[in-house]
């Protein structure tokens, strides 16, 4: 039911936003609107974004087409490379669709060094071969904090088509 409660928030209408970020910046398949003062770091396959209060990370991939169990492994390993423990027992997953892309869902809890925090991971189809993965993760309360910000960035996320 936490889920449940959580989706709910990620799609929540959003708040005041900055500009439209094209990535990964060398040929871009999406697009995304990142709010106000949230902190942004574009990466080789993507781009890095934390809540202004650092309470709340994304990390915004996007890769050529992969089977959904390789992609959550290297979630798993990427998590565990910034100090985030997934408790693989509170595993969930779903399937549906995010702004018109097929999308599977994986989430667990799991800890940081601030402590318990909610993770989830979002595979989305953006064309023939291109899959866009969200990882992200943040303390329950600060997430709910962050709710509409949280929503409005899950619903600005576009595929480029070419």
């Amino acid at each position: 039911m936490k889920y449940a409660i959580l989706i709910a928030t990620l799609l929540a209408a959003g708040t005041a936003q900055a500009a439209e970020i094209k990535f990964p910046a060398d040929e871009p398949v999406a697009s995304i609107t990142i709010p106000d003062g949230w902190k942004t770091t574009p990466t080789e396959s993507g781009i890095e974004v934390q809540a202004d209060d650092d309470s709340v990370y994304f990390s915004i991939d996007a890769q050529d087409g992969k089977d959904t169990s390789e992609t959550v492994k290297e979630a798993v390993e990427y998590l565990a490379s910034q100090n985030v423990t997934v408790d693989d027992s509170t595993k969930k997953e779903e399937e549906g669709k995010l702004n018109g892309m097929q999308a599977y869902n994986v989430y667990w809890s799991g800890k940081d060094s601030d402590g318990p925090v909610t993770i989830g991971l979002t595979a989305l189809v953006a064309g023939a071969d291109k899959t866009l993965v969200i990882t992200y993760w943040g303390g329950t309360e600060e997430q709910k904090a962050h709710g509409d910000e949280i929503g409005a960035i899950f619903n600005s996320l576009k595929p480029i088509t070419q």
